[in-house]
């Protein structure tokens, strides 16, 4: 068994529904015909097919649940776009909060955050990690603990790198970087959904790291980044690794040397900018 990998709405209006769930989702579907259409959401499947005969739309039966990292934010998303709330979101214990939706054409959509079940990381998902990496070292002219808070909070980082961010040092803490501003839809501001994986205070930071959001079909699996800080004289060397590069999937998937070689460019700018006067 390799899992539940398929929830399929059946809709009276295909185009209308292919649209309301393209701005649910953000993204496009994989699969665009006249009888079905398919979306990924992070390696599983939303299927819509047009309802026939004694098939059809409805709120009786089982309901599938779309994990979000936060749910009352996406209710109201997701009602604005024209759903409609079944159950309201409520915590049913140990954390987990849920809510039910019913979307424009009928069905029953779930939403729930549940902070006990975490995909795993790339390497385990895709059969192991590229043995290449990205390094790269920067010095930077100011002390150790002035680099630290530059890069452990949600005020040192955007004091120098993007203009909105949500970082909580702590280990699972969100590490989203908003590159795009938060102007954009959600889940195509930046690093969102990220979190940090561990950290030595001043001397090490590591968190999951995605591509960016032109690169969809890559975009739900993370990558990880490793920041090691070290005193050089008065000064402190940064060093960079981003590694977790899918092995199995990184010749088969062109996005996926697209997004390596995005990120040789991007972390070089990154740490130039950090080595600016501030």
């Amino acid at each position: 068994m390799l899992g539940l990998r398929t929830l399929i709405f059946d809709v009276g209006d295909l185009n209308g529904a292919k649209a309301f769930y393209e701005k649910v989702l953000n993204k496009a579907p994989y699969f665009d015909q006249p009888f079905y259409v398919g979306f990924d959401v992070a390696g599983y499947e939303l299927g819509l097919r047009p309802a026939e005969g004694v098939l059809g739309p409805g709120l009786g039966g089982a309901t599938g649940y779309l994990g979000v990292l936060d749910v009352g934010a996406e209710v109201e998303r997701i009602v604005a776009l024209g759903a409609v709330v079944r159950e309201a979101p409520s915590e049913v214990g140990d954390g987990i909060i849920t809510a039910v939706l019913t979307d424009p054409f009928g069905n029953q959509l779930g939403l729930i955050h549940n902070p006990h079940f975490a995909p795993p990381l790339v390497g385990s998902v895709l059969g192991g990690v590229l043995p290449r990496s990205i390094v790269l070292e920067r010095t930077i002219h100011q002390p150790r603990a002035e680099v630290w808070k530059r890069w452990s909070s949600t005020e040192g980082i955007t004091s120098w790198l993007v203009p909105s961010a949500k970082v909580e040092l702590r280990v699972g803490g969100p590490f989203e970087l908003h590159f795009m501003g938060e102007d954009m839809p959600a889940g195509s501001r930046g690093s969102e959904r990220c979190r940090v994986l561990s950290f030595i205070p001043e001397r090490m930071l590591s968190f999951t790291w995605n591509a960016p959001p032109h690169l969809d079909r890559v975009r739900a699996h993370h990558t990880w980044v490793v920041l090691e800080f070290e005193d050089d004289g008065e000064h402190t060397k940064v060093r960079l690794t981003h590694t977790g590069w899918p092995a199995a999937a990184f010749d088969s998937e062109p996005q996926w040397p697209a997004c390596f070689e995005y990120f040789e460019r991007a972390w070089s700018g990154v740490l130039d900018e950090l080595q600016q006067p501030r």
